[in-house]
């Protein structure tokens, strides 16, 4: 049954098409599932378009349908339910990683202290942020990238009067990170310590030991960066599970089933939209 926002969802759904739009992601699935334990690196915003959503952080759960605007205020570890519509099949969500060429800008018109808070899931009713979408959108679809760019700006600033701080809360530099881009852009390259030592002009037992006060290490920060990216494949193409297995950096399918599996509790092909 069409809605007040009917045309503003269609609107949305059709970025998928646009190449401006390549920030905006827009996830699939086939079948219900759980993912357990998903790495939000940045602030994130996001809107349901068909199917409902489930996003839980330590004991805060969000619950979202068809038209419902979710945002992920900062770095944090989440579960995530996605279920398709009962009516039509199919599951789609957008999802927008604020970048930060946006949250610089908003840093510097806010230009006023921020209260220190936690990451936070937020659902909104897109009510409440559906005129800046339409022009945000808008402005992709007819290749207006820089107007769409301060519409961001100005949704982030929004956001942050309604007491969402943490959205501009600049995140601590972190070695991991580093790492973590640098295998993201090239999952399938065999990367080595040698590999993070030349880069990184560190050596091997300097990035260890950072690393280590870091919580992490080298072989976690690349099976996280690599489970990300399959996850991200996955989610918005139909690429069989070999071809996601082998861009990510695995010659075996079964090896890479059963990492995805452990990461997020989760057979790859119950995604299901292979």
């Amino acid at each position: 049954m069409p809605t007040p926002y009917t045309a503003l969802l269609a609107q949305l759904e059709a970025l998928a098409d646009c190449e401006l739009a390549g920030e905006c992601l827009h996830i699939k699935a086939q079948l219900p599932h759980t993912l357990k334990s998903v790495d939000v690196e940045r602030p994130t915003f996001g809107l349901v378009l068909h199917g409902s959503k489930r996003i839980t952080r330590d004991h805060q759960t969000v619950h979202l349908k068809a038209g419902d605007v979710f945002l992920i205020t900062g770095r944090c570890v989440v579960d995530a339910f996605n279920a398709p519509d009962a009516d039509n099949g199919r599951y789609l969500t957008m999802t927008l990683h604020l970048c930060d060429e946006v949250l610089s800008a908003a840093r510097i018109l806010w230009a006023q202290p921020l209260r220190r808070d936690e990451a936070r899931v937020v659902g909104l009713p897109i009510a409440t942020l559906a005129d800046s979408l339409h022009h945000w959108s808008q402005a992709l679809h007819r290749g207006h990238y820089e107007q769409a760019r301060v519409t961001l700006v100005q949704i982030v600033i929004w956001l942050c009067r309604q007491g969402y701080h943490s959205l501009l809360a600049p995140p601590p530099q972190r070695l991991a990170d580093r790492i973590h881009a640098l295998v993201a852009a090239t999952p399938a390259r065999p990367w080595q310590s040698r590999d993070m030592e030349d880069v990184l002009n560190l050596s091997g037992a300097s990035l260890r030991r950072h690393l280590a006060a870091e919580g992490t290490s080298l072989s976690q920060v690349l099976l996280n960066a690599r489970m990300g990216h399959a996850l991200q494949l996955l989610s918005t193409t139909t690429l069989p599970v070999k071809t996601v297995a082998a861009r990510v950096g695995y010659r075996s399918t079964q090896s890479f089933n059963r990492q995805f599996a452990a990461r997020y509790q989760l057979h790859p092909a119950d995604i299901g939209n292979q």
